[in-house]
């Protein structure tokens, strides 16, 4: 049997419970047991003397030896007396020699004056007698009081046992088997419907209830939990964009596999720091760091675009940062960072700018690239030559050989522009048959030097496969200097074109005269728009 059981428990606290109550009581009985038998034997002595108190008087007053011997003796056959004697006119009658140990004395009144003493009467009680007889029945009082108190004992265990301890060891085991969230519920134990432990076990089955709906809400709300965490697990690792939850010092947290998949493409090894907001990763960090410093500043999310580092034979690949600032429940900072590879955009953003500053036949900028690069050159205040070119007898074999000539004539003329210019220096399609230089810092000598080589090469034929023929063509050129012939862009073009146009009308006249400059221009030349 298990030592800490309940009912071995309370049978032990119940069983020395009943020992030292029934000790004590014992003790205690005994003692008043004792001392009330010592207390009556002395009464019996006073009922003793009140019984021959006549005879003694008579005997005393008749002065009657035998009586008075009969008397004492009659006295000393009691269990109780040890010893009697008598004392009247002189005379003594003892019942016996032995000695009189704490005697009790009695006055002999007489017969005929209440009030008159004429002897006494002196008896010694069987002190042994008494206190062994007292002793007797204390003791069988007390084993009484013991025995009543182990019978006590075992009706309190045996009720404890059947009303206390066994229902609350059936509730204790039907409890132990309830498992919440099966639907099992305690039954309350006969005889407590209304009792304490009837209250407790409807507790328990409300409490069961309240503690099932809670599991039940609980494992509902687990189960959301599971299928978001799934749901977001996936939509983190299979994320087409790269996800990465990081330390502000650099330390990496945690990231996806489309993180691996861009370590790839940049040919790096995973490993547990990039540096600060993966700044190892960029060809600009600075702009980076400095972008993700002002956004926080402004309590925003920081966002950009920013090219990574690439070997020099690789592909650019540009992504588009977002960091965000996230602090845990211990006030911990982490920084989340996305990257978004807009390359393909961002290629498709530069095709787009080619297309519209670049034209598509010469690969040579347009119209509007030139005007972009003019307007730099204007704003930074940088001088510059503009010439402005016109091909000479190119409509003639336009129309001869038909447009597909022409465009090849023109692609050569581009090629040889390319071919001559500076790396400071810009050339373009202006429209048509005309181009334009935009010369940085050129001076009259530079420039003049500059144009001459590019209508040597222009000049020489160009043989056409199509038709077997070698084709010529010249150019008409006028050239204008910023700031010296004006602050104005217009009025720039307008000088610069109006002396290519006298080069070209005076060409027949004038054939190897290519080149005018704007302050070459006569006054009545000159035409203001």
């Amino acid at each position: 049997m298990n030592k800490s059981a309940l009912l071995v428990r309370l049978a032990i606290v119940i069983g020395f419970a009943s020992i030292a109550i029934g000790f004590l009581s014992s003790q205690l009985f005994y003692k008043l047991t004792f001392n009330q038998e010592v207390a009556i034997t002395q009464q019996s002595l006073g009922s003793l003397y009140k019984t021959i108190a006549a005879t003694a008087g008579t005997a005393a007053y008749l002065a009657e030896k035998d009586l008075a011997q009969e008397v004492v003796d009659g006295l000393a056959t009691n269990e109780v007396v040890l010893n009697a004697k008598m004392n009247f006119e002189s005379i003594e009658v003892v019942s016996n020699t032995n000695s009189f140990v704490e005697p009790v004395v009695f006055p002999i009144q007489s017969l005929f004056e209440a009030d008159k003493s004429i002897g006494t009467l002196v008896i010694a009680p069987n002190i042994q007698y008494i206190e062994e007889r007292a002793r007797q029945l204390a003791l069988d009082n007390s084993k009484a009081m013991i025995l009543q108190a182990f019978v006590v004992t075992i009706v309190a265990i045996s009720v404890a046992f059947f009303l206390i301890t066994r229902p609350m060891i059936g509730i204790a085991h039907a409890l132990h088997k309830t498992v919440p969230g099966e639907g099992n519920r305690l039954t309350v134990p006969d005889f407590h419907q209304n009792s304490e432990l009837g209250e407790l076990v409807n507790d328990v089955n409300i409490l069961l209830d309240k503690t099932e709906q809670q599991f039940t809400r609980e494992r509902k709300l687990r189960q959301e939990i599971e299928a978001l965490e799934k749901r977001f697990r996936m939509l983190f690792e299979n994320s087409m964009s790269p996800i990465i939850l990081m330390e502000p010092r650099g330390n990496i947290i945690l990231f996806n596999v489309a993180f691996e998949t861009i370590l790839e493409k940049l040919n790096l090894q995973l490993k547990k720091s990039f540096g600060p907001l993966l700044e190892n990763l960029f060809a600009e960090p600075e702009k980076l760091l400095g972008s993700v410093e002002l956004a926080f500043a402004n309590d925003e999310i920081a966002t950009g675009e920013f090219k990574l580092q690439t070997s020099e034979d690789s592909a650019s690949v540009w992504v588009q940062v977002v960091v965000t600032s996230v602090v845990n429940e211990d006030l911990r900072e982490y920084y989340q960072i996305t990257l978004h590879d807009i390359s393909k955009r961002k290629k498709e953003l530069e095709s787009l700018a080619y297309q519209a500053d670049y034209d598509k036949l010469t690969k040579l900028y347009n119209r509007q690239g030139l005007e972009k690069e003019i307007n730099v050159f204007a704003k930074q205040k940088r001088p510059f030559c503009l010439a402005l070119i016109d091909l000479n007898w190119f409509k003639r074999i336009n129309d001869i050989y038909g447009h597909e000539s022409g465009d090849e004539i023109l692609i050569f003329v581009a090629d040889r522009i390319k071919k001559t210019l500076r790396t400071q220096d810009f050339g373009g399609r202006w429209g048509g048959d005309e181009f334009v230089l935009l010369l940085d810092g050129a001076d009259e000598a530079t420039t003049k030097d500059i144009v001459t080589r590019l209508v040597q090469r222009i000049s020489k034929p160009y043989f056409l496969r199509k038709f077997n023929q070698n084709v010529a063509v010249g150019a008409s050129v006028g050239a204008a200097f910023y700031p010296e012939n004006g602050i104005k862009i217009q009025e720039i073009i307008n000088l610069a074109d109006q002396a290519m146009y006298i080069v070209k009308n005076n060409r027949d006249a004038d054939p190897g005269k290519s080149l005018k400059f704007a302050h070459e221009l006569d006054t009545q030349e000159i035409i203001h728009v």
